[in-house]
């Protein structure tokens, strides 16, 4: 383990209380050093390393969205194995924030809707997957009937939050067709 690795080790179990997150972040974003570390934390077998270095990934991106364009790909392979909900959650968010008309594939749409579908799914996976899948919709019009079948059967069981949402992309979706 690098020195570097160890210190960002560090900062993530301790500077969480201080909120020194979003400060670290603005740093982090300028290293792609760093960015590489982090991303491979996200596999720390710790859950609390994993996700923090995600969410700090997540940080980062938002200081500078291209900070991550070389893991886009990475990240879309990724994403069907992830267990790990809060990592879901920051990966999803991450790829919402993309075009990836040209990257996506099969898998990642695949594993958007099969969430959509599933009650157990937390609400900000829910909400990042409608995004992805609504943003594929413009290059793949076809995906549409798919993806407004799905979004109508979350209607009944949603919550407050996700009902809201899928609404708004039905709309969304009407206007397209």
């Amino acid at each position: 383990m690098s020195k570097r690795q160890e210190e960002l080790e560090e900062l993530i179990l301790s500077e969480w209380v201080s909120g020194g997150f979003k400060q670290a972040a603005k740093s982090i974003a300028q290293s792609p050093r760093d960015i590489a570390i982090l991303f491979k934390l996200n596999q720390h077998p710790k859950h609390l390393i994993a996700w923090r270095s995600a969410y700090l990934l997540d940080l980062a991106h938002d200081v500078n969205q291209n900070i991550l364009d070389n893991y886009l790909e990475e990240i879309m392979e990724m994403i069907p194995q992830l267990t790990n909900a809060s990592i879901k959650r920051h990966y999803l968010r991450i790829l919402s924030q993309h075009d990836l008309s040209e990257l996506a594939d099969g898998h990642l749409l695949d594993c958007c809707i099969k969430w959509l579908q599933n009650e157990e799914t937390p609400i900000a996976v829910k909400g990042h997957c409608m995004q992805i899948l609504h943003d594929l919709t413009i290059p793949y019009p076809e995906l549409i009937p798919e993806l407004k079948a799905v979004l109508e059967n979350l209607i009944p069981y949603g919550s407050k939050g996700e009902v809201n949402r899928a609404k708004k992309i039905l709309s969304l979706l009407n206007q397209q067709q």
